[in-house]
């Protein structure tokens, strides 16, 4: 690199970190200014464009936002390490596009956003709207309809692979585990964001497999959370911005689906902790009188198997927090039903 390019991009990140500043102070038409500025110096770089569409879409200038985000996507879209500013790039071209009626192009970002984060509810509610709404394809005969398939599989963006993952937390951290055997410690790439993950995988067939994790269920301390590959897994330990706050779910997407018990609130206060103690000590040897409830259940899960701790999360997910068992084999048969303390109802949420 050129010692006038290297002085460009110098100047092109102090434009751009006074007009992060801008943004956050409310001043858009400020920070619109030296994003422009920032991008002049370097048109290179998708988090710029991204950026700016923002505060466009901020000064009421949809069809400027609409256009900066579709150059976003397209400068982050063959880089890794950029998976999580693609995915919104495409999030928000797609929504910005539907507002000015441009359909087609709209559900084009939205189908990619959606291979890339099957779980987004925004994303996919926003496409079943847009999909109707788009153009018609011709009926082709045979040899055009194999053209216009090959020229389909070219465009549209690799679908996020089906790896399993589970996750527990602590008072300090939510540990993520991708399982994933034979991985090189090398070969793993972890971008931590505030309330977003983004895993990056390079296998030894040359193939990648990306995950995007966003938005998470609470904020995280980037700075503060760390990953470590394993021998069949990759453990992802992501800090508590708030110590001690309980994640119902790893995502917020999983959340909204989920049925709320109304009855039982936020705090749990009506879980009866010693009947699932006591549950707990039939199952294992360790007995809630010889220590407390919570050092109980830190003791069964840090020295259980894999089945066991598949047992453990689902049946208290599954009955949101009522029920804890450690049989696999039988909480494996299908959901676990809520069920909440003798002096109350559970309820499904409604808005």
């Amino acid at each position: 690199m050129s010692q006038k390019a290297a002085a460009s991009k110098s100047a092109a990140k102090t434009l751009f970190q006074r007009a992060n500043e801008a943004y956050f102070d409310d001043e858009f038409e400020q920070a619109e200014s030296l994003y422009t500025q920032a991008i002049a110096s370097d048109s290179t770089v998708g988090d710029y464009y991204l950026k700016r569409a923002l505060v466009r879409n901020k000064l009421e200038n949809t069809a400027g936002a609409a256009k900066d985000a579709r150059k976003a996507a397209d400068l982050t879209a063959d880089k890794t390490e950029c998976l999580r500013q693609y995915f919104k790039a495409l999030h928000m071209h797609g929504k910005w596009a539907y507002e000015l009626k441009e359909y087609d192009d709209a559900a084009e970002s939205l189908r990619k956003a959606a291979l890339i984060n099957p779980s987004h509810e925004e994303v996919k509610d926003l496409l079943d709207k847009t999909e109707p709404l788009t153009t018609p394809k011709p009926v082709a005969s045979a040899p055009e309809e194999e053209t216009l398939v090959a020229d389909s599989a070219v465009e549209v963006a690799p679908k996020r692979p089906q790896v399993r993952h589970e996750w527990y937390q602590n008072d300090d951290f939510v540990i993520l585990e991708v399982f994933i055997k034979r991985v090189q410690k090398d070969a793993a790439s972890i971008d931590f964001d505030k309330k977003a993950v983004s895993v990056s995988v390079k296998m030894p067939t040359g193939s990648e497999n990306n995950f995007e994790f966003d938005p998470l269920m609470h904020e995280i301390v980037p700075g503060e959370s760390t990953f470590e590959v394993l021998s069949t897994k990759i453990e992802i330990r992501m800090k508590k911005a708030l110590a001690g706050q309980k994640w119902s779910h790893l995502e917020e997407t999983e959340a909204q689906k989920s049925n709320k018990i109304s009855s039982l609130g936020t705090s749990r206060q009506g879980i009866s902790w010693d009947s699932i103690a006591a549950d707990a000590e039939k199952q294992t040897n360790v007995k809630p009188s010889d220590q407390g409830v919570n050092q109980l259940f830190q003791s069964i899960f840090k020295d259980a198997d894999d089945d066991t701790r598949r047992a453990m999360m689902k049946s208290y997910v599954e009955s949101n927090g009522t029920a804890l068992s450690t049989d696999w084999k039988s909480v494996s048969k299908g959901p676990v039903e809520t069920v909440p303390p003798s002096d109350t109802i559970a309820k499904p949420y409604s808005r």
